[in-house]
């Protein structure tokens, strides 16, 4: 029977190096489930008899129970025979001397600033605003996985859509004046922080999809919201402003399935999960990156942030699909200790995304590449730290590279390097 199901466990729980490699043949044309299917080029029906049938079904409840009740596992890819198309090669990598360097300067970074990488200000969004101001691109999407008090897109709306104010206090005030949070300013203060000091101009469209399990957190989102932005897809923008923000908020976990599962009641904080079993849990909706895309008709995210409290790794395995079709130009995920609960580790999450064009660096004042040549088992600090990871061959692969300590270390021949690199597009 573990045969029968293979797919579907793998996709969902930890597997070897050899299970992620192999192919496993996809669900046949026939429409059904290929939980119902042997792996064979035309489907075999599996129930010879009714006791095969109530056998069947009894492990089929006990591994749905075992979605709710158990963390979601790893950062593998699903097991369906899907091939991408061809990466670009990372231009970027790291000899021995330079991957070392980086590490040390990292580790100083972290010695002088806690957290340096934990409450990174997100600045590349700025060097995004510009390349998109250069190429005349007047639309951004992006996706906040874990938006929480959505101080990560009033970040980015900072950048792309200024007219505002200052986005990150805007919010605040919100979340401030429902007095139901212990700290409404952020794990980050991030409701002290400035305006950024170089803006190049408004987008006439910025779309943020905010994804939110928390029903409190919903409330106080939806709140500022309608105060600032009006409800998304209105034909008109606020008055005396430049741009358009629809702001959609949807009241779902995100994980590698689609269903049903718990979250806490009463969430205020920011470290609620999945894995939260001894506190009131109420079900909620749990989806992919992969199906939102699909159900919201998305062609493409600019931004795809990600902070779901250890559960990233299972995230970015549900986002597959998207990712292997280059889809997504700029990637940001959180990591520390809680990853346990996903049973993943940094050093397969960051491979896991190399393999499909993507480079990532640790956030911060100065970015430490990790993938490739780069890595080092040093970087598997389990440290709330937050990574950023960029689509290959794009001009914002050239902004993250410039802003890194490989530019900096190798002085002006390489800042040089990056900015003359030819690439396809933005990010």
């Amino acid at each position: 029977m573990s045969l029968l199901l293979l797919g579907k466990i793998e996709f969902v729980f930890p597997c070897t190096a050899q299970q992620l490699d192999r192919e496993i043949q996809a669900p046949a044309a026939t429409g059904l489930p290929s939980s119902l299917l042997l792996p064979s080029s035309s489907p075999i029906y599996l129930f010879p008899s009714v006791s095969n049938m109530l056998q069947f079904i009894y492990l089929v409840a006990t591994i749905l129970l075992s979605l709710v009740s158990a963390p979601c596992q790893a950062c593998w890819k699903p097991a369906v025979n899907f091939k991408g198309p061809s990466v670009a090669i990372d231009p970027f990598g790291c000899n021995p001397e330079r991957a070392k360097l980086q590490v040390k300067n990292f580790i100083s970074q972290l010695k002088r600033r806690r957290h340096s990488s934990a409450c990174a200000e997100h600045w590349w969004i700025g060097n995004l605003a510009e390349l998109k101001a250069k190429a005349k691109e007047q639309q951004t999407t992006i996706a906040d996985i874990g938006c929480n008090k959505a101080y990560f897109s009033a970040t980015a709306l900072n950048y792309l859509a200024p007219g505002y104010g200052n986005h990150l206090q805007l919010f605040y005030k919100v979340h401030e004046a429902r007095g139901v949070y212990e700290k409404p300013c952020g794990g980050c203060n991030e409701c002290l922080q400035e305006t950024p000091s170089r803006i190049v101009g408004s987008q006439a469209t910025v779309d943020v999809f905010c994804f939110e399990p928390s029903e409190i957190h919903g409330t106080s989102l939806t709140q500022a919201r309608d105060a600032l932005y009006g409800p998304p897809d209105s034909t008109s923008k606020p008055a005396g402003k430049e741009t358009k923000v629809n702001f959609h908020i949807t009241q779902a976990a995100v994980s590698n399935f689609s269903g049903i599962a718990r979250f806490p009641v009463n969430c205020t904080g920011n470290i609620c999960s999945l894995a939260d079993k001894d506190q009131q849990t109420q079900e909620v909706k749990i989806t992919t990156v992969d199906d939102l895309m699909r159900s919201r008709g998305l062609a493409y995210l600019d931004v795809l942030k990600i902070d779901t409290e250890g559960f990233d790794p299972a995230v970015l395995a549900g986002a597959y699909e998207s990712l292997a079709n280059q889809r997504v130009g700029l990637l940001s995920f959180e990591y520390h200790k809680l990853w346990n609960q996903s049973g993943s580790t940094l050093k397969q999450c960051v491979h896991y995304l190399d393999d499909l064009g993507y480079s990532c660096y640790y956030d911060g004042p100065v970015l430490a590449k990790v993938s490739g040549s780069c890595w080092k088992d040093a970087y598997e600090i389990r440290r709330w730290s937050n990574i950023v990871c960029v689509r290959r061959g794009t001009g914002m692969e050239k902004e993250l590279y410039a802003g890194s300590y490989l530019a900096s270390a190798k002085g002006k021949t390489d800042r040089r390097k990056a900015k003359n690199l030819k690439t396809s597009k933005i990010g």
